[in-house]
């Protein structure tokens, strides 16, 4: 397992994490427990696992590596999607949900109040700073857990044969 197979398979996690976040109607997979952020980890031990030739499995400090590496990568990128998204789109979750209540006959009480707070300018601009703070903190935490799953799961299988 050379530096570079290990570098291309960080990234293709990262890009995985980023492209399941933030892309449109592909996002829908994060609704299953952030299963695209967590493929953002398993991917790439899934694939280095297949370089390995002395043994079948990772070390805990390995896994800790990939997974924290294609966590911070794919943070980076997805911010980099979300904006491209946002040129593009506008803030269309928000235009969503506005059009959702709209077409409601009536409001509840409640969801009034949320609708008349969305109509505000600041919910109509691009969030960077709080989008970069929640992707640099959730994208390693769960691309971590989908390298100790996978290495996990490499484990056992190695421990049937």
């Amino acid at each position: 397992m050379t530096k570079q197979d290990t570098y291309f398979a960080i990234f293709l996690g990262a890009l995985t994490a980023a492209v399941t976040d933030s892309i449109p109607l592909f996002n829908l997979v994060n609704c299953f427990c952030c299963l695209g952020i967590i493929s953002g980890g398993i991917i790439p031990i899934w694939l280095l696992s297949k370089k390995l030739e002395d043994r079948a499995f990772f070390s805990a400090p390995e896994v800790v590596h990939i997974g924290i590496s294609a966590g911070l990568i794919g943070a980076i990128l997805a911010f980099v999607f979300q904006y491209i998204v946002f040129q593009i789109y506008g803030n269309w979750q928000v235009q969503w949900l506005t059009q959702a209540l709209e077409s409601m006959e009536e409001l509840p009480p409640l969801w009034e109040d949320l609708y008349n707070e969305m109509q505000k300018p600041e919910y109509q601009g691009f969030a960077g700073a709080a989008i970069l703070i929640r992707n640099l903190i959730m994208f390693p935490l769960l691309t971590l857990l989908g390298s100790f799953l996978m290495n996990k799961f490499l484990i056992r299988r190695a421990g049937q044969n």
